[in-house]
């Protein structure tokens, strides 16, 4: 485990290798930034031992962001992820319409970027969103 708050949960695979972002519902302020500011540092200090290191966010059972927070997370975590040489991020697909909102967002948003690295994909399941982040195959689904 790399992090672990009352509202989320960030650990490592190093079998894909990815850091995966585990929320618990509603999530906004620090309980939202720090995660990834955490996250992004991990992998900052691990893309040597891992050059093809991605990022997981199992948002299933994530309910909302704000958008200032999905700002943020644009701005500061893309900004660090596309200098450290970040490639793929996955999102397993949240249960609930209003985290489904958000994801789509922050997608949206990061796609529209003229700088934008990251190459996002969307997934049912764990074992899917892991497959395509290892070896470039899994079943897409949509974001909403």
């Amino acid at each position: 485990m790399i992090f672990k708050n009352d509202q989320a949960i960030v650990t490592f695979d190093d079998q894909v290798p990815c850091v995966i972002w585990t929320p618990n519902g509603y999530i906004k302020g620090d309980n939202f930034r720090e995660p990834f500011r955490v996250g992004i540092d991990f992998v900052e200090k691990k893309i040597s031992t891992y050059p093809n290191i991605t990022w997981l966010n199992d948002a299933r059972q994530l309910k909302t962001v704000g958008r200032d927070d999905l700002n943020w997370l644009n701005e500061n975590v893309n900004n660090r992820a596309y200098k450290l040489g970040v490639k793929k991020v996955a999102f397993v697909v949240p249960e609930n319409i209003f985290g489904k909102w958000a994801v789509k967002f922050y997608v949206d948003f990061t796609n529209k970027r003229s700088d934008n690295s990251l190459d996002i994909r969307a997934f049912s399941s764990m074992g899917e969103a892991k497959n395509w982040l290892k070896v470039g195959k899994g079943v897409e689904t949509s974001f909403i």
